[in-house]
């Protein structure tokens, strides 16, 4: 190969290429729109490091282990950035893969941003940054002169968005694949390497683990995978797709560190899981021992290296907390060592038992869906008791929602009022089960009364709390001037948006106290 060129050339969108200043919480901003998150601001936000010919030094962790998995089979591939992708583009060069989160703007991260700018009273226009950094890709391979020497393909999360809005040829994109990268990605690469007439929508069955190899390039905020699917059955859930949970051995996790920590120079390292207390799990039941094992592992494995250097996760269940505490607790005591405090996501999803029993009954397990709601309070205040704080995601817009389903929110948020929980209501996406089932109307829910309110109350809770915790979102910001004024303004916008929401929730509470007895008469 020509300097600087290579027959596979992997990229994705900035917003989520980028490290976003050393911290990934910072990284949702990227669901600003054009008419907040101007070009200029975007462009100091959003750098990705790279070398000179282009390759980036960290990169979303995806696409490092699609890149790893084509070197380990002789393949010619290279993880370039999105602002360098012109000079990296050249005759030899044959397929270019892009690796998406939310190249249309569909995913429940722009939902909600739409919801908090037009209730905040807050003009909204354009597209999302990260759905507009995704097309600025596709616009630099468009126009290269060697366009007609190479396929694009579009994978990761979010690569159903393009092939389900029906846009994939005008965008120019060949093939979408969609799934799990290691098993039948690189036959499908080599089809198209060959000539081979290929599917242009392609699904991949997931991995085993004999399948999996470690990553070269280290991974952005220090991510490292421990596990892969998760078994409990979640009709809106894409990860639900990839089977039962599968334990990452620990050589390949103790290698990730390693790469993340010596080549990435990163001192936090992310245990990504979709469940990790059930980390070793053969079955709903958490295994103790093998998550305990792993954690200790991982947190020996760092400090090696530094005594500043730090283990994370992030994500639960609500069931598994509950299900065992005196685990949770052990796990704190390496993660959030010496009074640290960390996030931890939770889908939380809904308070509605009914809608639980038809839609998502395994995340209850062991528990009945009637019991969830008393579930996620126990399970959040045993978080918070060890120094975690929750993001605890709750979706609206299931098929046969009703009132009395938002009623069961409300009541629940009611009862997590004084808990440290971060309570994001989102738009369901058309994602898993709900494909082709159409697109959340999102205007639709903020003149629903009932919504509406339900949506403020939500994001009154999540804006209280975010207040106490925004110096551990910008925390890792590596320049400290930026840090000092992303904190200051950080508390200011909170403050002011709050109370926009505020003055909002009180017109609809007296909207919907005078229809009720309205109707009633």
């Amino acid at each position: 190969m020509e300097r600087g060129f290579h027959e596979i050339v992997l990229t994705s969108e900035a917003a989520i290429a980028s490290d976003t200043l050393g911290s990934s919480l910072v990284g949702f901003i990227s669901a600003l729109p054009e008419s907040v998150l101007g070009d200029t601001l975007a462009k100091m936000i959003f750098k990705v490091g790279s070398y000179p010919d282009g390759t980036v030094k960290r990169a979303p962790y995806g696409l490092s282990k699609v890149e790893a998995k084509l070197k380990s089979l002789g393949f010619d591939a290279a993880i370039v950035s999105p602002y360098e992708l012109k000079k990296s583009l050249g005759p030899g060069t044959k397929l270019v893969g892009i690796y998406t989160m939310d190249g249309m703007g569909y995913s429940y991260g722009s939902g909600i941003t739409y919801w908090m700018l037009k209730l905040a009273g807050i003009k909204y226009s354009g597209l999302p940054f990260i759905a507009k950094s995704f097309r600025n890709v596709l616009e630099t391979l468009n126009v290269s002169p060697y366009r007609n020497n190479f396929k694009v393909i579009v994978g990761g999360p979010a690569s159903w968005q393009v092939y389900d809005s029906g846009l994939r040829k005008e965008l120019g994109v060949d093939y979408v694949f969609e799934g799990e990268f290691e098993k039948d990605g690189p036959a499908f690469i080599r089809g198209i390497l060959q000539g081979q007439k290929m599917p242009e929508m392609f699904y991949a069955r997931p991995a085993g683990i004999e399948d999996i190899i470690p990553i070269e390039t280290p991974s952005n905020g220090g991510l490292v995978e421990v596990t892969r699917g998760c078994g409990r059955g979640c009709a809106f859930c894409t990860p639900n797709l990839s089977g039962m949970i599968r334990s990452i051995p620990f050589e390949i996790i103790q290698k990730e560190i390693e790469v993340n920590i010596l080549m990435g120079k990163l001192k936090d390292i992310n245990l990504h899981s979709e469940e990790y207390f059930r980390y070793g799990a053969n079955g709903i039941d958490p295994n103790p021992e093998k998550v305990l094992k792993l954690t200790e592992i991982a947190y020996k494995t760092v400090k090696k290296y530094g005594k500043e250097n730090t283990i994370s996760t992030d994500f639960t269940t609500a069931a598994v907390v509950v299900q065992n505490p005196n685990l949770v607790k052990k796990v704190a005591e390496y993660i959030n060592e010496g009074g640290r405090k960390t996030f931890i996501e939770m889908g939380i999803e809904t308070g509605s038992p009914k809608l639980i029993e038809r839609y998502m009954k395994g995340k209850a397990l062991p528990y009945r869906p009637v019991q969830y709601p008393d579930v996620v309070v126990q399970a959040i205040g045993t978080l918070n008791d060890n120094n975690w704080f929750v993001v605890g995601t709750m979706i609206l817009n299931f098929p046969d929602e009703t009132d009395e389903d938002i009623m069961a929110n409300l009541e629940l948020l009611d009862r997590l009022k004084d808990l440290k929980v971060v309570t994001f209501p989102l738009p369901l996406v058309p994602v898993a089960a709900f494909r082709k089932k159409g697109f959340t109307a999102l205007d639709e829910m903020l003149e629903d009364p009932l919504r509406r309110e339900f949506i403020l109350k939500a994001l009154v809770k999540a804006f209280d709390s975010l207040k106490e915790t925004t110096k551990m979102v910008v925390d890792n910001v590596s320049n400290p001037l930026v840090r000092m004024l992303m904190y200051r303004f950080g508390l200011f916008s909170l403050e002011i948006i709050k109370k926009k929401y505020e003055g909002q929730l009180s017109m609809v509470e007296r909207q919907y106290n005078d229809v009720i007895p309205n109707e009633m008469a």
